[in-house]
C-alpha cells in the first residue's frame, strides 16, 4: 500500500508539471464555481420569491426543488471537469490546449454529460437524504456506499467526453478502468483529500494571528486562500485522472509522465 501511495504522489507531482504548462486550465474550476453559484442562486431566489421568501416545505415540491438543485450543480461541475480533462488529454497527446478547445470538447458531449448529471445528481441526493434521516449505523453504511460510488464513477467524465458510448456502457467502462487502476485511484483520492486537509489547516493556522489585528481581514484572506486551494486541487485532480485514463486505455505514456512509473502502476493486480 505504501508503494502505491508513494507512486501516486510521484504521479501527482508529474500532473502538477503538466498543469503548469497550461495554466489557463486553472480558470475552468473558477468558471465552474461561478456558474454553480449563479444557477443555484437563481433557483433559490426564484423559489423564495414564489413562496413569499419562506424555505421550501418537505413535500413533493420541496423534494423536486432539491433534486433540481443537485442536478444543476452536478451537471455544471461535470461539464467543466470534462473540459479540464479534455484539455489535459490534449496536452498529453502533444497538443497545445486552449480554453476554447477544452470547452469545445465538452460542448460536443453536452448531451451525455447532462444525462450523467441527472443520474449522479439523483444518486447524490438519495445518499444524502438517507444519511440525514438515518441512525449512526445507517450514516456509516451510506458513507461507505457514497465512497464506493465515487470511486466506481471516477472515470465516468473522461469516458463520456472521449468515447462514443451509452450511459450504461460508460458506467461499466468506468468500473472496468477503476478495477485496473484501483490502487492508484484510491491512493490518489485519499492523497488529494489529505493534501487539501493539510493545506486548509495551514491556511487557518497562518490566518489565526491576523484575527488579533482584524477579524474581517483574516476572514477575507482565509476565504480567498481556501478558494484558491480548491481551484488548484480541482485542476490537479483532473490532470491526474486524465493521466490514468490515457495510459489505461491506450498504454501510451502521456507527455510529461514517466513510462516506468506508469508501467508499475498498471502491472497486473493479484486477487
Amino acid at each position: 500500500m505504501f508503494d502505491r501511495f508513494a507512486r501516486s504522489l510521484e504521479l501527482t507531482k508529474q500532473s502538477y508539471r503538466v498543469l503548469m504548462q497550461d495554466k489557463e486550465l486553472l480558470l475552468l474550476p473558477v468558471l465552474s464555481g461561478l456558474a454553480i453559484l449563479v444557477v443555484v442562486g437563481s433557483f433559490v431566489v426564484g423559489a423564495l420569491a414564489l413562496t413569499g421568501f419562506e424555505p421550501p416545505e418537505e413535500d413533493l415540491g420541496g423534494v423536486l426543488f432539491g433534486l433540481a438543485l443537485y442536478i444543476s450543480a452536478y451537471t455544471i461541475a461535470f461539464f467543466f471537469q470534462a473540459a479540464l480533462i479534455a484539455g489535459a488529454l490534449e496536452r498529453m497527446r502533444g497538443g497545445d490546449p486552449t480554453l476554447g478547445s477544452a470547452l469545445g470538447a465538452a460542448l460536443r458531449r453536452a448531451g451525455p454529460i447532462l444525462a450523467w448529471g441527472v443520474v449522479a445528481g439523483t444518486v447524490g441526493m438519495l445518499i444524502r437524504s438517507i444519511q440525514e434521516r438515518g441512525n449512526l449505523v445507517t450514516r456509516i453504511v451510506m458513507a461507505l456506499v457514497g465512497t464506493a460510488w465515487s470511486l466506481a464513477t471516477w472515470f465516468m467524465v473522461p469516458v463520456l467526453v472521449m468515447e462514443q458510448r451509452s450511459l450504461g456502457d460508460s458506467f461499466r467502462r468506468s468500473v472496468k478502468l477503476f478495477k485496473e487502476t484501483w490502487g492508484e485511484t484510491a491512493a490518489g483520492n485519499f492523497g488529494f483529500w489529505a493534501a487539501q486537509f493539510v493545506a486548509g489547516f495551514a491556511v487557518v493556522f497562518l490566518c489565526t494571528p491576523l484575527f488579533l489585528v482584524s477579524e474581517t481581514a483574516a476572514f477575507v484572506l482565509g476565504a480567498l486562500l481556501l478558494v484558491a486551494l480548491g481551484v488548484f486541487f480541482s485542476a490537479l485532480g483532473g490532470v491526474y485522472t486524465a493521466s490514468l485514463y490515457r495510459y489505461a486505455t491506450t498504454r501510451e505514456v502521456p507527455t510529461g509522465f514517466d513510462a516506468a512509473l506508469l508501467a508499475q502502476a498498471f502491472r497486473p493486480k493479484s486477487g
